[in-house]
């Protein structure tokens, strides 16, 4: 194991980690035989700016079907949290994190699936500082959105341990002086078990 010093604070990405990324658009293009894959440039654009808060659900499912050629519709489409889809084990490690770590959420994410996935379950309530793409102006690897959670979080880089599923992000994070480590799921949860011992 990575030898980890000086460690005060915890950030975590949120989709990949804490819950899947599972949007009903996905499953109601594919039973009507529609691909996503061929159209994948042009809705991770889309993707981008609703991410950043440039707009919101309705408008992103409303361009989505524009591009795809078929009606996607918002009541049926939007992604709305559902009992069972976070990851329990990670969750009850942070809580005795809490206990010697400020914690810290780092996402890409917008409006309405911060207020559905991490509001409404009450997630918010594990983290001292949020800080989410919609509300910075900032994606993860821009380096403006990590020095925010640096700034948020009152300490060096250095002190910060940074968890991410997708590599890219952290090698932005250490740029900025942070320490990273990978999200592997189990594998990383007995890591960070390590730490509330």
């Amino acid at each position: 194991m990575k030898n980890y010093q000086n460690i005060k604070a915890i950030a975590f990405d949120f989709w990949d980690v804490f819950a899947t990324m599972n949007p009903p658009m996905n499953h109601y293009l594919e039973e009507r035989g529609v691909s996503i894959k061929k159209y994948l440039d042009k809705i991770h654009n889309l993707i981008v700016s609703h991410d950043l808060g440039k707009i919101d659900e309705k408008q992103f499912l409303q361009a989505c079907s524009r591009i795809v050629g078929v009606e996607i519709p918002y009541d049926q489409c939007r992604y709305i949290y559902r009992d069972g889809t976070l990851n329990a084990p990670l969750i009850e490690i942070i809580k005795k994190l809490k206990a010697r770590y400020k914690i810290a959420l780092l996402s890409n994410n917008n409006r309405e699936y911060v207020q559905e996935h991490i509001y409404k379950p009450g997630l918010d309530k594990l983290f001292d500082v949020m800080v989410v793409s919609y509300e910075a102006g900032y994606q993860k690897p821009a380096p403006e959105i990590y020095k925010s959670l640096i700034q948020k979080l009152q300490v060096e880089p250095s002190e910060i341990l940074f968890l991410d599923d997708d590599t890219g992000k952290l090698g932005a994070a250490e740029v900025q002086g942070i320490q990273t480590l990978a999200y592997k799921g189990e594998e990383t949860d007995k890591i960070l078990e390590h730490f509330s011992s």
